[in-house]
């Protein structure tokens, strides 16, 4: 704390300190909140010279998400950045700061006609946590994932220079692909602090149907069927008592959902009420507070494999068969075996793992992106390119850089 008492006097207001949260085992007493681009700008240049850490910070909601901090000295909180400044209707594109709520951001789009193409499976986050995470939930499989919504940002480096990447359209945009860099770098090459986005247009219909029980084999079948189905925006398997429940969301004109819907009745799915869908997804991407959660990728013709190796730990389970994705939850007394587990799945499965949450214990002298040596070995040199100084998240992203 005490290079950022000397930094007081210069930062002002800015600078509170309060009661330390741990962020995987390193107290923090201090947060920083600019008031806007200019302030921001300023803050991360004197950081960068008294040699401090910061961890961006939105609402919270994922700062369990990235390796254990080898330093951090204060938060940088966003929430003067909270705002929705164009929303135009009929281009069906908006711009909005990165500290403003996607439940607000998700209202206004709807009160003129549209949808927010980001969800975060009611975890309560910012636009600039989701797009700082690249925060995947189960209806990514109709609206694309974080960077295909983006069309362009505005981005704080840590040496304070502002920078802007992309615009309200894509056609002869300048830095276009730089904003998808932006996007899931979990903030440590820059600071998003607002981001141009596209809309999605608002459902003519929408329709929940749910399955009863099944065995994990009927299930999965079941869900690569539904995945693929035209007007299907979701579709996740739970875990219940006795085996998998599929639930999927249908959305679009109201022919073709109605035309889908009955194909999944005849397959055994009743119409539910959308409060489940959301439910079914809160409830598995909350997690509990101590338990060790993973995010493990399969390739589609080996997902029944991967479901198999996570099964053997015991797992809790949430299956996106659209996404290629399996959710695992499981005690955090048995971290270093659901480590080697959900290792064996990503193998099985061809794919990647991601250990979205476990205890600091857990996490000590391990990457949790797993990154390959050349992934690591990218994601050091883009470090040493954006922020050699380790003003941003120091040591918690890929490759524990």
């Amino acid at each position: 704390m005490g290079d950022l008492e000397a930094l007081a006097p210069q930062l002002g207001d800015a600078l509170r300190f309060h009661d330390p949260t741990a962020v995987d085992g390193v107290p923090i007493s201090a947060t920083i909140t600019p008031r806007d681009e200019d302030d921001l700008s300023a803050v991360l240049e004197a950081l960068g010279e008294a040699r401090c850490a910061a961890i961006p910070l939105g609402a919270g909601t994922q700062l369990g998400l990235g390796n254990a901090p080898q330093r951090a000295d204060c938060f940088l909180s966003l929430a003067e950045f909270s705002h929705v400044d164009e929303l135009d209707a009929s281009e069906g594109v908006c711009h909005a700061g990165a500290g403003t709520p996607l439940a607000d951001l998700r209202a206004r789009a709807r009160e003129a006609g549209w949808e927010l193409p980001l969800d975060d499976a009611g975890r309560g986050g910012t636009l600039g946590g989701a797009l700082a995470t690249a925060a995947l939930a189960p209806r990514a499989l109709g609206f694309g994932r974080p960077r295909d919504v983006v069309l362009g940002c505005e981005v704080v480096l840590a040496d304070g220079l502002r920078t802007r990447c992309g615009g309200r359209v894509v056609k002869n945009v300048t830095g276009y692909d730089m904003a998808k860099l932006y996007v899931g770098s979990l903030g440590a090459l820059g600071v998003i602090t607002g981001a141009w986005l596209r809309l999605a247009p608002k459902s003519a219909a929408v329709r929940v149907l749910q399955s009863e029980e099944l065995d994990d084999p009927h299930a999965l079948a079941l869900g690569v069927i539904a995945a693929r189905l035209a007007t299907a925006r979701s579709c996740l398997l739970s875990d219940e008592t006795r085996g998998l429940r599929a639930t999927v969301e249908l959305a679009g004109e109201s022919a073709s959902v109605e035309h889908d819907a009955q194909d999944l009745a005849g397959r055994g799915l009743r119409l539910a009420s959308p409060a489940l869908r959301d439910a079914a997804a809160a409830r598995r991407f909350a997690g509990l507070a101590g338990a060790v959660r993973f995010v493990v990728s399969s390739l589609p013709a080996r997902l029944a494999e991967c479901v198999m190796e996570l099964r053997g730990a015991a797992a809790e389970l949430l299956v996106l068969p659209g996404l290629g994705l399996v959710c695992a939850r499981g005690a955090s007394a048995d971290a270093a075996a659901l480590f080697a587990v959900a290792a064996r799945a990503a193998a099985a499965g061809g794919g990647r793992l991601l250990c979205e949450r476990a205890p600091h214990d857990a996490k000590r002298g391990r990457d949790v992106f797993a990154a390959p040596p050349s992934d690591a070995a990218l994601s050091r040199a883009l470090k040493a390119r954006f922020d050699p100084l380790g003003v941003l998240n120091r040591g918690r992203f890929a490759g524990r850089v």
